[in-house]
């Protein structure tokens, strides 16, 4: 399962059927096989075809074929249709081995790492759909670190749901058509200066550069320029207390709805959320939310630990009462 949900105006507000449509189609993935430690190393995983998606896992499996392509089930003689497919998973089993290649790099440009550490680096990428590897934002390295560290939790129950919380920011995206009169407003200029110093304070998201949430700090900053004399309320509207929360648990139906009734429940509002299952079971799952008072994540820790009991209470008292 892949799942991109954006932009969220409220965790429980009604969206529009077409949005929905667009905005809810999972791609449902899946490794076509488990990887042990004493098989190939990445560097022969790299001209192994990975199957991808559901599709492309039946047919393998229905298949068996020779030749390195299987044609989906009942499209016998469909050979284009099975040679796009088989292109499809090969350029996506590139783009991840890019990807997990560049993160290595900088992870170990950042300090040296244990023996194993590539091939560790290697299983997370492939216990995760195509998707996770399209979207991770390479450049926060530490990130993939902080995912893989969560899934690893997750196999322990008394950890469940593993979480991590931190402060982001998104910058708002640059508008083509803004002439340079307009590049001057005093509004901006302010805006600008307040961004530079926002900048080096909090990351990005790790889901590299949300067009959604960039258009929306882009509207903010537009209408700075409209209303010089609320520009300083406006900039600090546009750089509010914004969060990125990530769970880890065991993978099950309606995940997604209880983490955000859970996000909901301590007046969170979510904007962005990415949701992935692995193909060994677990979820991984990453909201942008705004609505917290404060910036320092302590308090957003303790009130999530709250949260998280008193479901784990309402679900232990409803399994007694089953029991009764």
């Amino acid at each position: 399962k892949s799942l991109s949900l954006f932009p969220f105006s409220s965790p429980f507000s009604p969206r529009p059927r077409g949005s929905i449509a667009r905005d809810l189609i999972p791609s449902l993935t899946k490794s076509a096989s488990d990887r042990g430690r004493g098989e190939p190393g990445p560097a022969v995983m790299a001209v192994e075809e990975v199957a991808e998606s559901c599709g492309s896992h039946a047919a393998a499996a229905a298949g068996g074929g020779g030749g390195g392509s299987s044609s989906p089930p009942g499209a016998a003689g469909s050979g284009a249709g099975a040679g796009a497919q088989s292109r499809k998973q090969q350029q996506q089993h590139h783009h991840k081995l890019e990807v997990y290649t560049e993160v290595l790099a900088r992870l170990h440009a950042a300090e040296e790492r244990a023996p194993g550490f590539d091939d560790d680096l290697w299983s997370h990428f492939n216990r995760l759909p195509a998707r996770y590897a399209m979207d991770v934002n390479v450049e926060r390295a530490e990130d993939v670190l902080t995912h893989k560290r969560l899934l690893e939790l997750a196999k322990d129950p008394a950890q469940r749901p593993a979480f991590a919380v931190r402060a982001v920011q998104v910058s708002p995206i640059v508008d083509g058509n803004q002439t340079d009169a307009d590049s001057h407003t005093a509004g901006e200029e302010v805006a600008s200066r307040l961004l530079n110093r926002q900048q080096s304070i909090h990351p990005p998201p790790a889901f590299g550069s949300s067009t959604n949430l960039e258009a929306l700090a882009l509207e903010a900053s537009k209408s700075q320029g409209q209303d010089q004399d609320s520009t300083s309320d406006n900039v600090r509207s546009l750089y509010r207390p914004m969060h990125e929360i990530t769970f880890s648990t065991i993978d099950k139906p309606k995940l997604l709805s209880e983490l955000t009734c859970l996000l909901g429940e301590i007046g969170l509002n979510i904007q962005e959320a990415h949701a992935f299952s692995t193909n060994d079971g677990y979820s991984l799952d990453v909201f942008v939310v705004v609505g917290w008072h404060a910036e320092e994540t302590e308090d957003l820790i303790e009130e999530l630990k709250k949260e998280i009991n008193k479901i784990e209470e309402v679900k232990q008292r409803h399994i007694y009462f089953i029991a009764i």
